[in-house]
């Protein structure tokens, strides 16, 4: 078994998809409406996100801790993410396991780790 996507709420798909898109390069799959929820696909490479959109009073909130994208140079991911105007909020720094990581603030407050194994 492997990991076919990580969902989220969003407040605004189209926000969230031009955040993903611009810093960390994922593309638009698909879109679909399930119910009064507005999801969207996006995908870079083997990694898939769900946004999902609420639709009518109340909108969504941002509702998991967060998503980890691994990279295989941590160090020129963070200068790439930082040169299109997002920089980290912690980071990068080495862990006792070895591990490269830097965290970043989406749209909606949802965490993005950077992760170098």
């Amino acid at each position: 078994m492997r990991l076919h996507h990580i969902g989220m709420n969003v407040k605004s798909l189209e926000r969230s998809k031009e955040f993903y898109q611009s810093h960390f390069g994922f593309k638009e799959e698909m879109v679909l409406k399930w119910g009064s929820e507005n999801i969207m696909f996006l995908k870079k490479g083997d990694c898939r996100l769900e946004l999902i959109e609420e639709s009518g009073e109340g909108g969504s909130t941002c509702a998991f801790l967060h998503i980890a994208l691994e990279a295989d140079d941590l160090e020129k991911e963070v200068e790439s993410v930082k040169k299109k105007g997002l920089m980290p909020v912690e980071g990068p720094l080495l862990l006792e396991n070895g591990w490269n990581v830097a965290f970043f603030f989406g749209p909606d407050g949802e965490i993005i780790e950077l992760i170098e194994e």
